[in-house]
């Protein structure tokens, strides 16, 4: 019997390979047997990332995913030594980790500077990502794009949750994972024919040393009653990855203990 969810010897490109979300995105492909690369601007941290690993399938390289260039550098070279791209899950943002000024001004606050880095990094960067590799899917006649939306993407923050715990929602952020949404039906509908399949990932809360009051905050507002762990996303990756999903186009599969159903 096929096993749908099989992904072995398939080529998988991630984007934001230092993040946490990369990482784990690199450990689950290589575990269901894909040939991972893990790229980010900051090559040291995602070597570093790569080590930490220990996986010889999982590979780290350099790239900055507001340049087009550094996208048909990148992925003319992955095409050359790999012979094909299959996967390409779009990862790359600006979060609160990376704290930009974004994450500390309010929305009267946000500068033009500040709005057009995290739309430059969260919502072009996917777009660059989807454009570029379409090339190489199209030759095959088949690949699976994976674009990682947010919470926000869907619905407004909660900003009445956020006072004391440190942590400001910009709006830059909100807009651009609604935006990365609105790309990946778009992408997916123009690049159908070619047997190419666009779909999105939207993520609840990602639990990663918040302050106890955020957590008391956020599982009070969600029907789990918890942040969603990294590892809770493994299923939904494959899924999109493989052709379990093969019918599966234009949709965002939102994995967030039930936080936008209310």
């Amino acid at each position: 019997m096929e096993n749908i969810f099989d992904i072995s010897n398939k080529v998988a490109v991630i984007t934001g390979g230092a993040g946490l979300l990369g990482v784990q995105f690199a450990k689950v492909l290589a575990d269901y047997g894909a040939n991972v690369i893990l790229t980010d601007y900051d090559i040291n941290e995602c070597k570093k990332k790569v080590k930490e690993l220990s996986n010889e399938n999982i590979i780290a390289m350099k790239l900055d995913v507001t340049l087009k260039s550094d996208w048909i550098d990148v992925l003319a070279k992955i095409f050359n030594d790999y012979g094909s791209i299959d996967i390409l899950v779009n990862s790359a943002a600006y979060t609160n980790k990376t704290k930009t000024d974004s994450f500390n001004n309010t929305f009267e606050n946000t500068t033009l500077e500040s709005w057009n880095q995290m739309l430059n990094v969260n919502l072009t960067g996917s777009f660059l990502g989807c454009q570029t590799v379409a090339k190489y899917m199209k030759e095959r006649k088949e690949g699976s794009i994976i674009n990682i939306s947010s919470l926000y993407g869907v619905v407004s923050p909660n900003h009445k949750m956020y006072p004391g715990t440190g942590i400001v929602q910009p709006v830059a952020y909100t807009v651009s994972k609604h935006g990365v949404i609105g790309l990946t039906k778009y992408a997916a509908t123009w690049l159908a024919e070619d047997g190419i399949r666009v779909n999105s990932i939207t993520p609840g809360g990602i639990q990663d040393g918040h302050s106890d009051l955020f957590l008391e905050r956020f599982g009070q507002l969600s029907p789990n009653g918890r942040m969603t762990k990294k590892e809770e996303l493994d299923g939904a990756l494959i899924y999109l990855a493989s052709n379990a999903s093969s019918s599966v186009l234009g949709q965002n599969l939102i994995v967030d203990g039930g936080w936008t159903s209310w």
